[in-house]
């Protein structure tokens, strides 16, 4: 049935730590074929085409104009992209759509609410997972690179987190956002480990609005809060009147929780989460915590 698929002659380089394989239940997914240390970089790519964009505008016409700026060997592996590794895409748009990163590069965009978009052939094809072991973090350039959290066995899929503020929320929430049903660990419903999920990351979202003042949309909350019910402690955190030493304390106890979750920040640690500490020297203090934190 896979002998002849498409996804065979996408181009994997033969130096990099893995290959292209179905997935039980998800389609295709990418298998580590060497161990992968946490921290290591696993893949850097560009993308095949860019759009200058928002996603809702992103047209049909678009991306066939995009795609006819490919070389014939770049058109065919833009071709090889199947819907979850079977169907053929019946639109251009759809193909854009499904395997696509948002991306920028250009402040003066980003401060104009517009965006870029990529069409990334092999990091589309790394699976979703509430508990990954691999992160792509956020790029001012046109190329992605993913990047191990967790050591990563040979035979072993590599996967990612495919919204940024899932870390903060509950099941039902994330598969309200999902299209497909996630089985990772924290998602089998009414196990211990899934209740204590929910448990841990309702208590990080509150931990960040301590920290941050917003809640995971930018905004502030509602006068009846479901996160932080103090309405004076509320009032605290979107006035920024929470001493540093307990936003720091704070953060500490999200990298505890996310340790526990199976979320190990390391050197990825929120950048708004570090922004949030005023002064760089609470910033180093910080860092040197949350590092003796991950090498003890």
């Amino acid at each position: 049935m896979f002998q002849g698929h498409p996804y065979h002659s996408l181009q994997v380089p033969s130096d990099e730590p893995f290959k292209l394989k179905p997935s039980p239940g998800k389609g295709w997914g990418a298998f580590a074929t060497r161990r992968i240390e946490r921290g290591s970089i696993i893949f850097t790519e560009k993308p095949l085409f860019v759009i200058r964009k928002p996603h809702t505008e992103i047209t049909e016409g678009y991306v066939w104009a995009a795609f006819q700026q490919l070389s014939p060997s770049e058109k065919e592996q833009f071709l090889c992209l199947r819907d979850n590794g079977s169907r053929s895409f019946t639109y251009m748009e759809e193909a854009f759509a499904e395997n696509s990163f948002a991306i920028s590069r250009d402040n003066s965009l980003r401060s104009q609410g517009t965006s870029i978009h990529g069409l990334f052939l092999l990091h589309s094809r790394f699976n979703h997972s509430c508990i990954p072991n691999s992160k792509i973090p956020n790029t001012d350039q046109e190329i992605i690179t993913s990047f191990a959290t967790q050591d990563i066995a040979a035979g072993h899929e590599i996967t990612f987190c495919y919204n940024t503020d899932f870390e903060c929320r509950l099941r039902h929430e994330r598969h309200q956002a999902l299209r497909f049903v996630c089985d990772c660990k924290a998602c089998l419903i009414d196990t211990q480990f899934q209740q204590l999920s929910d448990m841990r990351r309702t208590l990080i979202r509150g931990l960040q609005y301590l920290t941050l003042g917003v809640d995971l949309n930018g905004q502030k909350q509602q006068m009846v809060s479901p996160i932080i019910f103090d309405p004076y402690l509320k009032k605290a955190a979107e006035t920024f009147q929470i001493p540093l030493s307990a936003r720091l304390i704070y953060n500490l106890f999200i990298i505890v929780l996310l340790e526990e979750e199976g979320l190990p920040k390391n050197n990825f640690i929120s950048e708004a989460l570090l922004q949030a500490l005023l002064g760089d020297s609470e910033r180093i203090l910080c860092e040197e915590l949350c590092s003796m934190r991950f090498t003890t």
